[in-house]
């Protein structure tokens, strides 16, 4: 496994994190737990999660897992979002549509679109004092390495109650460090060094490039990235209509149909121009987790990649801008 040093934590980590979103949701707790299990295993250390996720079941199921291993594991929750009120019926009916959705895998958009949807509520001392203290009961620990901002708004990144909030949160060691998670508009550049964001949670692929538009602040914060798969669909269809890119993937040495070298390439990108941060990834399958582990032994060179990316964004001269950019990256060391 390949690790990356986050300077916030003063230790190194796994470079592919994992993803719990769908962990009490789609995913079962018993699967779940296997999933978590088998990544473990395999040296992944970094876990995320929030008290949104899995219809508010993630972090519970979580902690069943971390508690045992607290010493050896990466927590990163979150603050900012909450799930909706499930009802009893929803609940009784969520074995049934996990099932169902093993056999019949093409009705997940439906499903989705059926399921209740996580909300912003705004950020206060009061929240971020309770949410954390909520998170930690259920992580069944006493701290947690990483506290995010969850989709703040740029207001409340600044504001001063906000920023004194999360500050005691690490002074009474119930954090080690503060991210901002899941905002790309809040202009991450801009932020001012003083500001207590160490680390930046930002989605990432070759179609939203955001970590290549966000240069400026990897000097002095660490980059989390998610989001690789969101791009695949679009991509694969894109793959069918551009010739020219799908050549010069075929030139790479990628192989498969459109959504087998779609998803390669995804993978490739994200953990490439991610190399000296966290790049988070769902694999509770154990042929998701061996795809992912696979293709870390194997990148192309980043300009390569970034040659891709610049002719799918039909910016002829991004590719330049980016190898520029990624050469005079600084990469540390724990």
């Amino acid at each position: 496994m390949k690790m990356v040093c986050v300077d916030a934590l003063g230790a190194s980590v796994s470079g592919i994190g994992f993803g719990c979103a769908s962990l009490g949701g789609r995913i079962g707790a018993r699967r779940g737990i296997e999933g978590l299990e088998r990544a473990y295993d395999a040296g992944i250390t970094w876990y995320d999660v929030a008290p949104s996720y899995g219809d508010g079941m993630a972090e519970s199921i979580l902690g069943q897992f971390a508690s045992k291993k607290r010493g050896s594991v990466y927590i990163c929750t979150k603050v900012g979002m909450r799930p909706r009120e499930t009802s009893v019926a929803m609940r009784f009916l969520k074995p049934i549509a996990r099932a169902s959705l093993a056999v019949f895998p093409g009705i997940r958009p439906r499903l989705s679109a059926m399921k209740p949807k996580p909300f912003k509520v705004p950020l206060s001392a009061e929240l971020i004092t309770t949410s954390i203290e909520e998170s930690l009961r259920r992580l069944r620990t006493d701290y947690v390495d990483v506290l995010a901002l969850h989709r703040p708004t740029r207001e409340e990144i600044v504001r001063e109650d906000v920023i004194r909030a999360v500050e005691r949160v690490v002074q009474d060691g119930k954090a080690r460090a503060i991210s901002i998670a899941g905002n790309n508009e809040v202009g991450v550049d801009d932020l001012h060094e003083s500001l207590p964001y160490q680390l930046i949670q930002i989605a990432n692929n070759p179609l939203e490039p955001n970590l290549q538009r966000s240069k400026g602040s990897a000097r002095r914060r660490t980059f989390v990235t998610y989001g690789s798969f969101s791009s695949l669909d679009p991509l694969a269809a894109r793959l069918g209509s551009e010739k020219e890119v799908l050549s010069g993937l075929y030139e790479m040495g990628y192989r498969g149909d459109l959504t087998e070298i779609a998803a390669a390439f995804v993978v490739d990108y994200a953990l490439a121009t991610n190399s000296a941060g966290v790049t988070l990834f769902s694999m509770f399958r154990k042929e998701h987790l061996a795809f992912n582990l696979h293709r870390l032994t194997q990148l192309p060179a980043l300009h390569q990649l970034n040659r891709i990316a610049a002719e799918l964004s039909n910016e002829p001269r991004q590719a330049e801008r980016l190898l520029g950019a990624s050469n005079g990256r600084r990469v540390e060391r724990c």
